[in-house]
């Protein structure tokens, strides 16, 4: 699982990364989150005018991996609101995962980004009143909307290795050479022991 995770952090940086390649402009938030759910920022809604056009919104952050091991803290989630009265969550997002409560959404140690839309119910209301977002566990560095869905991971490249070669006899059972070698060995017994009834006849 640590090695699953680890590969994934890789690759939603490399995502990342290549988003911002494509001349999308990133708007800086540094924020730690913390533990305590006192914590917050909010993007103003101009980061949200041209939505309709760059539908898709990714979040880079890092996680406190320490957390792990601090009982009753050990998870890591990320919550994003509609700047408006009252901080609705906005619900809904399919490209994440929902918490255990359903109250934000769950990210994972060593994980680097998220990227998702905004559902087509809370479009207007972040391009008017834009977001905020608190979190448990995570530092939130930037978020860039862009017009292209990220790259789908290309899955491992499987090689084909010949099977190894082995010899079978006529029942279909590998042939470990055991059977030839007691074979080879009951027909010298076999021969001696004519050569022995004629040795005798002789006589």
């Amino acid at each position: 699982m640590k090695i699953k995770r680890f590969f994934s952090g890789i690759i939603t940086a490399a995502t990342a990364a290549a988003i911002l390649t494509v001349g999308a402009s990133a708007y800086d938030l540094n924020k730690d989150m913390g533990i305590m759910w006192g914590a917050s920022i909010t993007v103003p809604s101009s980061e949200f005018a041209g939505l309709d056009e760059n539908p898709y919104v990714t979040l880079t952050f890092s996680t406190d991996d320490a957390l792990a091991d601090m009982e009753g803290h050990s998870y890591w989630v990320i919550k994003p609101m509609v700047n408006d009265s009252g901080w609705p969550l906005i619900s809904g997002i399919t490209e994440l995962t929902p918490s255990e409560d359903g109250s934000s959404y769950s990210v994972y140690p060593g994980d680097t980004s998220v990227t998702f839309t905004v559902p087509s119910d809370f479009v207007e209301a972040v391009k008017t009143a834009g977001v905020a977002f608190m979190g448990h566990g995570v530092t939130l560095e930037s978020i860039t909307l862009s017009d292209q869905a990220p790259a789908a991971p290309a899955a491992p490249a499987e090689t084909d290795y010949p099977a190894p070669v082995v010899g079978t006899d006529q029942k279909g059972n590998p042939d470990t050479g055991v059977e030839g070698i007691a074979a080879s060995a009951a027909a010298v017994a076999a021969l001696a022991g004519m050569t022995l009834v004629i040795s005798s006849k002789k006589k």
